[in-house]
């Protein structure tokens, strides 16, 4: 570790490491994706927690930004606590989503549905959005299967994540990074 890292503040490193993991996830590279998740997890936790130290406000973004970290990594309770912080200050599309996929996983799926219903039509996420309402169906079923749920959502994110990426009027300015938070 260098003298100048000392100097980078932990929301800059968990932004960073959050651009990364999401371009490593669009190349398919997983396991370098979830080495930048665990190091943007590790510079939230410790922004969320000095934050709260303080007193001060967190912006909603980093709090979307560290719920998807936690997801992604299985923290699936701390993911859903943070998402719902974030979802309580701003509807950002992803809290939505991510919040219901930690319900899921967590095996709340009444939780999980809700968020799931809630996710905002002005997202104009068609693929996702149609993935959403196929999965709440398959939720409503007698036994459902909460890893083919959980599966058909992630196929559904990046079915989405790769449509965004082609689509260039979604970008804004052509401003780097921009295709992988989108709202936040």
């Amino acid at each position: 570790m260098s003298f100048f890292s000392k100097l980078v503040k932990p929301y800059r490193k968990g932004e960073k490491n959050f651009d990364r993991a999401r371009a490593a996830e669009f190349r398919r590279d997983f396991d370098k994706a979830r080495t930048y998740y665990q190091e943007a997890a590790v510079g939230f936790d410790e922004h969320l927690a000095d934050k709260r130290a303080k007193g001060e406000e967190i912006r909603p973004s980093h709090l979307a930004m560290a719920g998807l970290c936690y997801t992604r990594l299985g923290r699936y309770e701390d993911a859903l606590a943070t998402l719902e912080e974030c979802l309580g200050r701003k509807e950002i599309p992803d809290a939505f989503l991510y919040a219901g996929f930690a319900a899921a996983r967590l095996d709340r799926l009444d939780k999980a549905v809700g968020y799931w219903k809630a996710y905002p039509t002005w997202a104009d996420q068609r693929i996702l959005a149609n993935v959403l309402k196929e999965q709440i169906a398959a939720l409503g079923a007698d036994s459902p299967n909460i890893d083919a749920v959980c599966d058909a959502i992630i196929s559904g994110v990046y079915e989405q994540d790769q449509y965004n990426r082609k689509d260039r009027n979604f970008r804004r300015g052509e401003e780097r990074g921009a295709e992988f938070r989108q709202w936040y």
